[in-house]
């Protein structure tokens, strides 16, 4: 790509070899001011006494002393023009180490705004150019994580909104069409697909607005404990049916926070509908309050296969399964744990995961102590 005639190297280059060329150039300057000096004091020196006891050297110039000076002049003349080649040289090697990294960063920065994600630009040096492309690198690798984030999440809500869809389109020609009466359990079937749908498209909609942080909250204060103990209630018949036993240990006292009841209620059965679903017959699912410092510590564990290492760092992902096997119906929406991040971290808590000893997942949530609604 030729360059504009005041790019930066250009610039950088010339105002570094201009500084070196009044360098040379004074330097040049204040030795022949010398040197002049030098000679006009020897010029009147005293003669010695091969000279016969004349006094004084004669104050005017011959043909050797000229001779003398001009060859002086030369050569200051050649030293000053070697040392502005040579500052020349300098100032465009200098130019061009730092000027190169800013067009490679220029470069992949318009290939970016051509969509061309994933960018990287080879990082050089350690100070701050260097520091500014690794900055880069950094930033390039998240918007290309995000762009496979945001087709997967556009692929993967349209084949969760594909089957209840498909199965309302389906009864209702078949009723149409007379092939099938409209009898109580086709419609309470289709109810269910309905409210399956209005819950994934609010899920949805609670993420976007949690991405945005502008996900309303209605705060008030709230016990921890006995929320924790109604989400046991809720689910305790599905556990009983798969032989799975809660086991809680609840801090008392626990100061209360401000929190938003319902989103905490869905953070909760999220966390303990995931235990559920993936703890095998007879297991025990713990859960725990406490409190840390000034925050609230509520952790949920479970006696399951784990979570495998490379999927720790992408459970709470939207979409994202382990197990790609899994159907809807065994493996969830894929939001649960992504929705359980987003509302631990719009009350200004989070979440961490990490496998149990010595076996299970733990998924632990932390909330600030709020003393107000404000």
């Amino acid at each position: 790509m030729k360059q504009p005639f005041f790019s930066l190297r250009y610039r950088i280059a010339g105002l570094t070899f201009l500084l070196i060329a009044m360098t040379v150039c004074s330097l040049l300057y204040l030795a022949n001011q010398q040197m002049q000096s030098l000679f006009a004091e020897y010029l009147r020196m005293p003669m010695g006494p091969m000279m016969g006891g004349m006094g004084m050297h004669s104050m005017h110039m011959g043909q050797n002393e000229l001779h003398f000076l001009h060859s002086v002049h030369q050569s200051l003349i050649w030293v000053g023009l070697l040392f502005m080649v040579l500052g020349f040289l300098a100032s465009l090697m200098v130019a061009g180490s730092i000027t190169r990294p800013l067009q490679a960063l220029s470069r992949a920065a318009q290939n970016i705004r051509q969509g061309k994600l994933g960018q990287h630009v080879e990082v050089s040096s350690h100070d701050e150019i260097g520091q500014l492309t690794d900055a880069f690198n950094q930033m390039a690798a998240q918007l290309a994580q995000n762009e496979k984030m945001r087709r997967e999440f556009l692929a993967n809500t349209a084949h969760e909104l594909r089957t209840p869809l498909a199965i309302l389109n389906g009864n209702l020609e078949n009723m149409i069409s007379g092939a099938a009466e409209p009898k109580m359990e086709r419609l309470l079937s289709m109810q269910e697909e309905v409210m399956r749908l209005t819950r994934l498209v609010g899920s949805l909609r609670d993420l976007s607005l949690a991405e945005l942080h502008q996900l309303p909250l209605n705060l008030e204060m709230t016990d921890i404990n006995q929320l924790v103990v109604r989400a046991v209630d809720l689910f305790q018949p599905l556990a009983e049916e798969k032989g799975l036993q809660f086991r809680c240990e609840l801090a008392d006292p626990l100061p209360q926070t401000a929190a938003d009841r319902d989103r905490m209620n869905q953070v909760l059965q999220n966390l303990i509908s995931n235990a559920v679903r993936y703890s095998a017959r007879g297991g025990v699912i713990a859960l725990s309050t406490r409190q840390k410092g000034k925050e609230i510590l509520i952790e949920v564990r479970d006696t399951g296969e784990g979570i495998a290492p490379e999927d720790l760092l992408h459970v709470f992902e939207y979409f994202y399964r382990g197990d790609r096997s899994r159907s809807r119906q065994s493996g969830g929406t894929g939001i649960g744990l992504s929705l359980v991040k987003y509302y631990s971290e719009a009350h200004g808590g989070r979440v961490e995961v990490q496998n149990g000893k010595p076996c299970g997942a733990v998924f632990s949530v932390y909330l600030p102590v709020r003393r107000g609604t404000a």
